[in-house]
């Protein structure tokens, strides 16, 4: 089963941010993108037959973009981020496979700035990954 802790692994293989974390991000550093567990409800879905018939799994997940001061590299950052998200197909993690990424918006989403004034983004997705094998 694929973890949160898989995908961060996977967006630090990237190379498109200082850091990247998930949880909570100590002293709030610039230039980082955090893995969350997404908030938003989804409908359970299972294969017909049962979930042992199942042949992938989703899992949720938010990309908090946590860059600068400047509105313009915070959006180039997201903007790269969204792009390689999209073009992800077949990548083993820690021995899991993600199948491809869904993007569950057409574009990264501003949320503004933090107490800091440090620009932020968002990017849903679902991660669509290879079910083990029992």
């Amino acid at each position: 089963m694929m973890k949160l802790s898989d995908i961060r692994d996977f967006i630090a293989t990237l190379g498109l941010a200082e850091y990247v974390y998930m949880g909570k991000l100590d002293a709030k550093k610039e230039k980082a993108i955090g893995v969350y567990n997404s908030k938003h409800a989804h409908s359970y879905q299972t294969a017909i037959g049962g979930p042992a018939l199942k042949s992938y799994g989703i899992k949720y997940v938010s990309f908090l973009v946590h860059w600068n001061k400047s509105p313009r590299e915070t959006e180039n950052a997201a903007v790269s981020l969204f792009k390689a998200l999209e073009a992800v197909r077949e990548k083993t993690i820690n021995n899991e496979t993600i199948k491809f990424i869904q993007l569950l918006t057409n574009e990264p989403v501003d949320v503004g700035t933090d107490d800091a004034g440090i620009y932020e983004m968002v990017i849903e997705a679902a991660v669509i990954y290879q079910k083990e094998d029992k």
